[in-house]
Formats: C-alpha cells, sequence, structure tokens
C-alpha cells in the first residue's frame, strides 16, 4: 500500500506517516523501485495500536516502549503497563481534583481576600510535599501566623502518617480552632465531622487524635459520636479523650475505658482516665466501674493477665469502693495477679 492509502484507511495524515518513518515508530515495510514508502498489512497494524496508545495519552516515546515489550500487533498492552498507566492517571486525576479544590476557594474569595486565598493555596501546596520535613516546618509555620487557615490543615493531618509532622499539625489545628468561631464553617471542629463517616478506619483515628488536642467543649459532640465507631481502636481513643476531661461525657465512656482495660488494649491510660471519671462523678460511679471489673474477675474465661490489670487499674479508684475487690484479688491463685493487688491495697492505706 502507498502512503496516501495508508493515510486514507487510517485517518492518519501523510505528514505524519512520514513522521513516524523518521522516528522509527512505524516504518514501511519496504519500498518502490522508484523510492516510494510501501507499506503491508502489519504495517498498518501497528500503526492502528499506535494511534490507540496515543489516545491514551501516552507520548511516542511511551508508545515505543509498549511496542517494544510487547511485538504482537493484535495485543494493545501488556497488563502490567495497562496497570502503571491506571496508577498514573488516577494520580493525574487526583492532582486536578486538588488543584480545583484550590482555584474554587480562590474563586469563593472576593478580591480583598485574594492575597488570603493564595496564601492558603501555597500552605496546602507545601502541607502536600513528599517530604516529611517540609511538610513539618510548614505545618510549624501554620502554627505560628495569626490566623491558621483550618481546614486545609485539617485536610493535611487525615492524610499524614509522620508523626513529627503530625503532631505539629495538631498543634497547628488547635491554633486554628481557638482563633475561629466554635460554631463557624471555618473551624476545626467543622473540617473534621465529614470524616467520621470515611471508610478507612486509620483516617478516622487521626481525626479522633486531632479532636482530643481541641478545646474539650467543641469536640466533645464528635468524639460522642466516635465513641460508637464500629472499629475499636477508633472507640478506645475517643474513649480516652473524653475519659481525661471526666464529667457525664466521661461517664458515657466508661464501658469503652473498662474494656481497654481488660483487653490491655492502652490499659494504663485507661485506668488513670477511669481515676478522672471516678472522681468528677458522683461516688456510684465509681462503685458501677468496680462491678464491672468485678464480673469480668467471676467469668469463666477470665485469664491471668486480665486480673493482673484490673488490679492495676484499682489503685486509681477509691479504697473504700476497690477493697473487697482487692482482698480477693490478693488471694487469686495466680501469684502476679494477688502481689500486684496486695501491693495496690497496701498504698492506698
Amino acid at each position: 500500500m502507498r502512503i496516501s492509502e495508508v493515510a486514507s484507511r487510517s485517518g492518519v495524515s501523510a505528514r505524519m506517516l512520514r513522521y513516524y518513518d523518521r522516528l522509527g515508530v512505524v516504518r514501511p515495510s519496504g519500498r518502490t523501485t522508484s523510492g516510494y514508502r510501501e507499506y503491508a498489512e502489519q504495517d498498518v497494524w501497528r500503526l492502528l495500536r499506535v494511534e490507540g496508545l496515543r489516545s491514551l495519552g501516552l507520548s511516542l516515546q511511551e508508545v515505543q516502549r509498549v511496542i517494544d515489550a510487547s511485538p504482537d500487533a493484535h495485543e494493545l498492552m501488556p497488563p502490567a503497563l495497562l496497570g502503571e498507566l491506571v496508577a498514573r492517571t488516577r494520580e493525574q486525576m487526583q492532582q486536578h481534583r486538588e488543584l480545583l479544590d484550590r482555584l474554587e476557594q480562590l474563586a469563593a474569595s472576593g478580591p480583598g481576600d485574594w492575597a488570603e486565598a493564595l496564601d492558603t493555596v501555597q500552605l496546602l501546596k507545601r502541607l502536600g510535599s513528599g517530604r516529611p520535613e517540609a511538610r513539618y516546618r510548614a505545618a510549624l509555620d501554620a502554627a505560628s501566623g495569626s490566623a491558621p487557615p483550618a481546614a486545609p490543615i485539617a485536610e493535611a493531618l487525615l492524610g499524614e502518617d509522620e508523626t513529627n509532622a503530625a503532631g505539629a499539625l495538631r498543634w497547628a489545628l488547635a491554633r486554628a480552632d481557638a482563633g475561629s468561631d466554635a460554631d463557624g464553617p471555618a473551624g476545626a471542629v467543622a473540617a473534621l465531622d465529614p470524616v467520621f463517616t470515611h471508610p478507612d478506619p486509620a483516617v478516622r483515628e487521626r481525626a479522633v487524635r486531632a479532636l482530643a488536642s481541641l478545646d474539650p467543649a467543641r469536640s466533645e459532640a464528635l468524639l460522642l459520636r466516635a465513641l460508637e465507631d464500629p472499629v475499636r481502636s477508633v472507640r478506645g481513643l475517643a474513649a480516652l479523650a473524653l475519659g481525661r476531661h471526666g464529667g457525664a461525657a466521661g461517664i458515657r465512656a466508661v464501658p469503652v475505658l473498662i474494656a481497654l482495660v481488660v483487653d490491655g488494649s492502652r490499659d494504663v491510660d485507661a485506668a488513670e482516665a477511669l481515676g478522672t471519671v471516678a472522681a468528677s462523678a458522683d461516688p456510684r460511679v465509681a462503685e458501677r466501674i468496680v462491678r464491672a471489673f468485678a464480673a469480668r474477675v467471676d467469668a469463666f474465661d477470665s485469664a491471668p493477665e486480665e486480673r493482673a490489670r484490673i488490679a492495676q487499674a484499682l489503685a486509681e479508684l477509691p479504697l473504700a469502693v476497690t477493697e473487697p475487690l482487692l482482698e480477693r484479688l490478693a488471694a487469686d491463685p495466680d501469684r502476679s495477679t494477688a502481689r500486684i493487688a496486695a501491693y495496690v491495697r497496701g498504698i492506698a492505706e
């Protein structure tokens, strides 16, 4: 086939065909005696494949790489390379979504607010750096500002898995929340509110940790919601945050705090939180806590390690309500449990 026939059949211009030939992407199988390019059927298949790959957004260099990796003209792309392209496209889509969010923030600002909006866009860019140390510095800079923007800081915090950067972002978020209207849309609590429907428990955990650093009066409602989370680690973090502040909300966290002591998840922290709740509430709350521990001690599947943790946790509660249970645990068949109970009883006296 001559170049004009191939151009007509494929929809690719003769000029582009000559360009492909010069780059070595699609070369004719031969030439006529007068020097005209002569394309075979397999050349046309290769050309159609090149055009198909380019329509997927590949550069000519990438097209050449694909064809070299899989010369079969009837296979568009090897599965591994297709997966790589899918991942790259998703990343580009995420970048475009982030850009759209920033542009919408700028569009929502009046001309008098553009300087502040541009500062926020720049902060988002720095908080999205691939280097943890750069994100850490950006968080510190945001916290030291006169009016840190809560929404972008909260967004960065929910995706941050580096300990130092996450700590700096929590501090920045607390600063942002302290300077905002408690009920306003710009506050940290408002920024974190939608997160508790997020499918990833790790994101919800980060949100609870952030709430724990905020004013309890503002964060309490969301922490109480997190107390009902289906994932134990999220419930536990919320219970610890509520328990540390005591009061009525702390009382609602008591069942989860007791479970943390029994199963050994943050048991020391949970025991201290139970002590705070008991000290800030009606004395009957302490009695209720001790009855729950006693029920676990009496359970048929009670393990020595559980009873030892319960004995240790009783040190945070008034001896007047813990003494009968401590006396029983001091006679426990497990020597470690008995020693802990006797020690706790001794120091309490």
